[in-house]
């Protein structure tokens, strides 16, 4: 019998590679590919964001930034001060800080120095805000850290003499 010559056709319905399984494969795995990386970005714009209103409420508290990397909870500013005063008490901090009351470094210093070391320190910040002269050996010092070479080197530390 005879199937009206369909046997001897080879080309039955157009399977060839552009529009056959493997290309549906192909597309399939470039579009996981670029729903990956999308996801990705999503991920690390997330995260920025989150690090950056928790950098920005602890700063308002005068805690540096780096104390964002040890917060693990909602970047809600309420709950990142609930989570400072906390850390505050825990670690010994002393009197709660709040937005406006940030104690300045100096007065953190002087809590734990005797009044003798609290004189020295006051004139000494006083020294710098005046503008008083460096010594020799602080200016020397300037000039290294300044010098772009050997020579500049050489010509910073004779001045010692």
């Amino acid at each position: 019998m005879s199937n009206w010559g369909i046997e001897d056709d080879t080309n039955l319905g157009g399977n060839n590679d552009a529009s056959g399984p493997k290309a549906l494969r192909d597309a399939y795995d470039a579009l996981k590919q670029q729903n990956k990386e999308l996801a990705d970005g999503l991920a690390a714009v997330n995260k920025q964001l989150r690090d950056t209103a928790v950098s920005a409420t602890l700063s308002e508290l005068g805690i540096p930034a780096a104390a964002a990397e040890q917060y693990k909870g909602e970047a809600d500013p309420t709950k990142v001060r609930e989570w400072a005063t906390s850390m505050k008490s825990l670690f010994g901090g002393g009197q709660a800080v709040t937005p406006g009351s940030t104690p300045t470094p100096v007065d953190q210093i002087q809590q734990g120095l005797t009044p003798d070391q609290q004189a020295q320190l006051q004139a000494m910040n006083n020294a710098g805000q005046q503008g008083t002269p460096l010594g020799n050996a602080e200016a020397a010092e300037a000039r290294v850290n300044d010098a772009n070479s050997i020579k500049d080197l050489v010509s910073a530390w004779q001045t010692l003499k």
